[in-house]
Formats: structure tokens, C-alpha cells, sequence
């Protein structure tokens, strides 16, 4: 129709090209969407597009690191200061806000607490306030970086929660605490976290955090290795103490100044672990603090390590601390300064402090240093044994040789040839020479020995060692009763205790065999065992015991009658094992007034007849051995029994515990 328009015979109009290019771009768009998103799913992270999903309970949180590939430390303290830390060639450095060594122990608790940060349970970030967390800003915050500065770590540690979990097959109760990523992508969720059995609890990082991160710095003066150190030198205003050890493995620690003499291992060792974990109470910057001058005629105490560089060869830097005097005998601490950190003041606690180590428990003197004991051999190494006694023309010799049998024993050499030595006597010496430590020291220059007993020495001790020098030791004791001990050739008299200089036996009748009989079973014919006081009735109480090897038969009589259905023979053949072993504690002097006095009034005897063969294997006769016992007293509190054995001169003390299992019962009924 004339004058009418159609609309749908508009000709194109170039309007109409933005809604082309907008298609364009949404369909581009989506291509690029979707074929990042067959990456990510390829990859199972859609986490770009959905958020990370939450780490399901029972999960490490971070897994994706080791604490050895952690490069760089970046802490945020509750008040919302920063501080950063790097490693360098294994030793981790404060790098803000001040530059200085760091706290190695926190920094690798930091490290091994978020490297085992346990998930136990997983909140939503909406169901749960920052109040209630105690992550709210920036604080509270860990961020570990590799070397390249890529994030491997980034959390707030929250408080912890009253809820406890059982850990452990002893069922202890560890912590849990939030823990709130920072992560873009992980701030969805909070968790709930253990520490997966670790010691450094979240209380006590995040308790680090609360305070001034000045605390962060390291507080130890010096930086080493114990096991490295090899030598040691203490200067002081009245003289030097020198140590040192050839290897930095070994144990043997030796004093060349002031003194030539063995070290106490376990005291220097104790002096390197407590300098190595001295703790400063504060550091202080030299620009802002001065060392008060020293008061006339005082010196500083220098303290100087060496040790041993990594291919055990040569000798690093040596560490020196330097300790000023007090400012008053009161004081508590006392400055210090160390070549390793030369802009910082230490201030050192001075006296005991609960919990850390202080100057006051460094042994730092000669006579703390020192060996204490006469004598460091190695016991495997000793072959022989020389005892000089002062009114003896002949020495005992005691060396190691072989039984009957072939097998290695200690022998005593005697006129008549060589017998088994009593080894619970060599034991006994070996002890008191390797652990019994001197009262003090007499003199380090002993010029008049007559003084100390030891011109001439009432005794003289010379032990041969396999491939070393011998060991000659000389004792001696004064009219007051004090002995003292020297090694020959030495300047040095050591003050010892009486029973150390008693343990070295200087008599041929305390060297004998502790056996006390040679007590064969296999020869056994007859016991007979006696019993005092004797009781009613008066016929003849004795147990008599008859016994035969091969067939392992018994025979008893009592009071003229045969009582052998009532003895035990499981305890009869107890009894004669016991006695095949039966050893004393010490023989004793044929003139010992105290053993013969108990002796005239005997509590136990004991009887054995053993058969003797020809050496056609035919009996010729029978030997007979006894011996008495008798406690040294009535009192039931006595503990010393005396003892007699037929044939020889000398008494000996046998143990209680030996005495109550001869007086064991061996008849089922009311009799012996």
C-alpha cells in the first residue's frame, strides 16, 4: 500500500554490527573457558573455577614440601609486625628488621610444625568468625618459600580449640588449633589441625609470635658444632687451660696447659654442650650500648673453641667469647662479645637460671677439667699385673694365661708355679684404678714425697698393656691415715680414698682362687652337714648325705635313722651344683682376731668326702675337706659371715646370700 513501510524489507543497516562481534567474542570466550577447563580436569583441579577443594580430615595440609627445600621464612607477629629469614649454607639468617644469625631451634620447629599440620576437621570460612579463630588481619602469619620464592606454605594459626585428640598408643591427648589459609583460592575454608605427633605444640609457636619477634634473633653467642670441636683453650686473669684431642670422634681428651694430664671427657664434653647452648638473656647493638671500663687489676675470661672443618683434616675459625668482669660480685649477668657477631653485646646470665645454662655451671677450672681417676686404660688391652709391697722381696705377678682346659684365665705366679688368681680381686683392682675418683690434688709439683707416704711408696702397681707404654702407679699413706697415689715419674700426687688404696691387694693369700673348694660332683661320695647350737634330743642332728654320680641316687640319715623318703632330692641336687661354685668375698689374714673370736662358737659346718682314683681309674682312697662358719656377731642385722676350710691358714668372709643357701632346708619335714 502507497505510503506504508515494511519493516522486514529494511535493507541491512551497519547497526547491526556490534551484535556480531559481541557473539564473536562470548563464543570465543567460551572456547577458551572450556578447553582451560579440560586442562584443569585433565589435571583434576577445577579449583581456578570452583575454589580448591577442602583437604579432607586426616590429611597432611601441606604435603607438597619437604622442610630441606624451604629457602625463605616470612613470620607476621600478633601486634602485625614482619620479620624474614633466608638460609645460608645451612645456617638460617634474620634478614628484617634486623640483619643478624636467627633462632635456629624456632626456625626448624616453625618448618617441622607446618610441614605436619594434620587435618581433623574442615569449617567453612561463613560458619565461623575471626574472633573465634583468632585469625583475624594479618597476623599470626607463616609463609614459606622455596628458593625460586615460590609460596609453599602460607597459613594463620589460630587459637586453639577445647576439643582433644587421642594420639598414640598410650592415648595421650594432643592439641588442636585453626588454621586458616591465605591462599586466594583456599580461603574458603578453615580447619581444625593437629600437630600429627610432633613435640612443638601451636601454643607455643603462636606464643613466639605474641612476643617482640626480637626473640627471633639467636640468643647463643656461638654457633657450633660439638661434634666437631677438637680443642679448647680458657684464659683467665691467673692462667690458660688448654685442651685438646686428635680426633674430633674420639673421647680422649687431654689437659697440655697448665698441666700435662688426661681430661675428664664427661666435663669438657659438659663445658661444649653448655656453651654451645648458652642463652643470652638480651642482645644489645654496639652503637647503642658501651662496655663499662674495667675495674683495676680485673681481666676478661676468653673462651676459645677450635674445630675440626667438614673433611676432618683441618682446623676452622676458631669461635672465641669474650666475658667481661661483673659489675659487682652480686651481679647476675655479666657482657659478653663473640668475633662470629661483632656488632652485639651478649648479657649472659652470670648465676643459676631454671631451665638454661649459666657461668656458674661451666667447669671452667683445672681440677674440674681434669681426669679424676688414676688411670684411663682399656682393660681389654692389660696382659699382666705387678705388685710391689714395700716390705715384700718378692713381687706378685698376676697375668693372663689359660686353664686346664685352654681357656684364657687369669693366673697367679707362686713359687711353687702358677695357680688360678682370684679374678673378683682383679675386678676389683680394675674398678678402683678406671672409676674411683680422687678426693683432690695434693700438688701438681710435688718435691718432698715423704709427706704423702710415697718416699719410699708402701705400694707400687705396674700394668703391662698390649701395644702401649706400661702403667706404673706408686701409694703410699700418712700417719693420719690419708693415702695418696701418683703415676711414677710424674709430679702430680693425687689424695685417694682409703678403700681405693685397700682394693689393691698386696698379699699373696688375698690373690688366691675365690673357689673356695674343688668340689666335684663326680667324686662325691659322702656330705655330712652341721647345724649349731645343737638341740634336744641329744643323739647326733647332722644330716649326712650319701650320693651317687652314675645312677644319681641319695641316701640320708638323721638322728641314727634313714630319713631319705623325706629329702628333696630337687633341692639335694640344687645344693651340690651350689657348692661346685661356692666362691668367698675375701681371704683374709691368718691372724684376724674377729674371725677367730666368731669361729670359736661355729653356727655351720660342712663335711665332704670325695673319692680318689688311680690312674688306672681304680679308688685308692678318699680326700676329706671341711669348713666352719659363724657370724661375725649375734645381732640380727649382722651381715659378715667368718669362715675356716680345713687345710688353710687363712679365714675368709663369705656373702650372706651364700650363707642362706647352705642353711637351706633340704628335708620336707621338721629336720635339717
Amino acid at each position: 500500500m502507497p505510503g506504508e513501510h515494511n519493516s522486514d524489507s529494511r535493507p541491512f543497516s551497519p547497526q547491526s554490527m556490534p551484535s556480531r562481534k559481541i557473539t564473536i567474542i562470548l563464543v570465543t570466550a567460551t572456547l577458551v573457558t572450556g578447553a582451560l577447563a579440560c586442562i584443569q580436569l585433565a589435571n583434576d583441579d577445577l579449583g581456578m573455577f570452583f575454589g580448591t577443594p577442602p583437604h579432607p580430615p586426616g590429611t597432611a595440609l601441606y604435603e607438597n614440601f619437604e622442610s630441606k627445600d624451604v629457602h625463605t621464612v616470612v613470620l607476621v607477629s600478633g601486634q602485625g609486625k614482619r620479620a624474614e629469614f633466608i638460609k645460608r649454607e645451612g645456617v638460617w639468617h634474620m634478614v628484617y628488621p634486623a640483619t643478624d644469625r636467627a633462632n635456629q631451634t624456632f626456625i626448624k620447629a616453625t618448618l617441622d610444625f607446618s610441614r605436619n599440620l594434620l587435618v581433623e576437621d574442615v569449617l567453612r570460612r561463613h560458619e565461623i568468625t575471626t574472633d573465634d579463630t583468632g585469625t583475624g588481619g594479618d597476623r599470626y602469619r607463616v609463609t614459606l618459600k622455596d628458593s625460586a620464592q615460590r609460596e609453599l606454605v602460607d597459613y594463620q594459626l589460630g587459637r586453639h580449640t577445647a576439643w582433644h585428640r587421642p594420639q598414640g598408643k598410650n592415648g595421650r591427648l594432643a592439641e588442636t588449633f585453626f588454621v586458616h589459609p591465605c591462599g586466594e583460592s583456599a580461603r574458603r575454608h578453615v580447619y581444625i589441625c593437629s600437630a600429627a605427633g610432633k613435640v612443638t605444640s601451636s601454643i607455643r609457636i603462636r606464643s613466639l609470635l605474641d612476643r617482640d619477634l626480637e626473640r627471633l634473633r639467636d640468643h647463643r653467642p656461638l654457633l657450633i658444632d660439638e661434634t666437631a670441636v677438637a680443642g679448647i683453650t680458657i684464659r683467665s686473669q691467673e692462667r690458660e687451660i688448654v685442651l685438646n684431642r686428635p680426633e674430633a670422634d674420639t673421647k680422649s681428651w687431654t689437659m697440655t696447659k697448665p698441666i700435662e694430664s688426661r681430661a675428664n671427657p664427661k666435663m669438657v664434653n659438659g663445658l661444649i654442650k653448655g656453651l654451645a647452648q648458652l642463652n643470652a638473656v638480651r642482645i644489645h647493638d654496639r652503637n647503642s650500648t658501651t662496655i663499662p671500663p674495667r675495674p683495676p687489676g680485673e681481666f676478661p675470661q676468653q673462651l676459645e673453641l677450635r674445630s675440626l672443618a667438614s673433611d676432618g683434616t683441618t682446623i676452622s675459625p676458631a669461635s672465641i667469647l669474650t666475658i667481661e668482669p661483673p659489675s659487682s660480685p652480686e651481679a647476675d649477668t655479666v657482657l659478653a662479645t663473640t668475633e662470629q657477631r661483632p656488632g652485639l653485646i651478649f648479657e649472659i646470665p652470670r648465676k643459676p637460671v631454671r631451665g638454661s645454662y649459666s657461668l656458674a655451671q661451666l667447669p671452667l677450672s683445672v681440677d674440674q677439667l681434669r681426669a679424676r681417676t688414676l688411670t684411663d686404660l682399656k682393660i681389654a688391652s692389660l696382659r699382666s699385673m705387678t705388685i710391689h709391697k714395700s716390705s715384700n722381696t718378692r713381687p706378685l705377678r698376676i697375668f693372663l694365661g689359660r686353664e686346664s682346659r685352654g681357656q684364657p684365665r687369669w693366673m697367679l705366679e707362686t713359687p711353687n708355679g702358677q695357680s688360678p688368681a682370684n679374678e673378683t680381686l682383679i675386678a676389683r683392682v680394675l674398678k678402683a684404678l678406671t672409676n674411683d675418683e680422687a678426693l683432690n690434688f695434693a700438688s701438681n709439683a710435688a718435691s718432698n714425697l715423704t709427706r704423702y707416704g710415697l718416699s719410699p711408696p708402701s705400694k707400687r702397681l705396674v700394668m703391662n698393656l698390649k701395644d702401649n707404654e706400661p702403667v706404673d702407679l706408686v701409694f703410699g699413706r700418712t700417719g693420719d691415715g690419708r693415702c695418696y697415689a701418683m703415676h711414677q715419674g710424674s709430679s702430680t700426687v693425687a689424695e685417694i680414698d682409703p678403700r681405693t688404696y685397700t682394693s689393691i691387694a698386696v698379699e699373696p693369700y688375698q690373690w688366691r682362687d675365690s673357689l673356695l673348694m674343688a668340689f666335684s660332683i663326680v667324686d662325691l661320695s659322702t656330705m655330712k652337714i652341721e647345724q649349731f647350737p645343737l638341740t634336744v634330743p641329744l643323739t647326733d642332728p647332722a644330716l649326712t648325705l650319701k650320693y651317687k654320680f652314675l645312677t644319681e641316687d641319695w641316701e640320708a640319715r638323721q638322728f641314727e635313722e634313714d630319713v631319705s623318703p623325706a629329702l628333696n632330692k630337687h633341692r639335694a641336687n640344687q645344693f651340690i651344683n651350689f657348692m661346685e661354685t661356692l666362691r668367698v668375698e675375701q681371704w683374709l689374714h691368718e691372724e684376724t682376731p674377729a674371725a677367730a673370736r666368731a669361729l670359736l662358737s661355729p653356727s655351720y659346718r660342712f663335711t665332704a668326702v670325695f673319692r680318689e682314683l688311680d690312674d688306672e681309674g681304680d679308688l685308692k682312697g678318699f680326700r676329706e675337706t671341711s669348713f666352719d662358719l659363724a657370724p661375725a656377731s649375734r645381732s640380727s642385722r649382722n651381715r659378715i659371715i667368718y669362715g675356716k676350710i680345713s687345710g688353710n691358714p687363712n679365714y675368709f668372709v663369705l656373702s650372706m646370700d651364700s650363707y642362706r643357701q647352705l642353711k637351706a632346708r633340704l628335708l620336707d619335714n621338721a629336720g635339717s
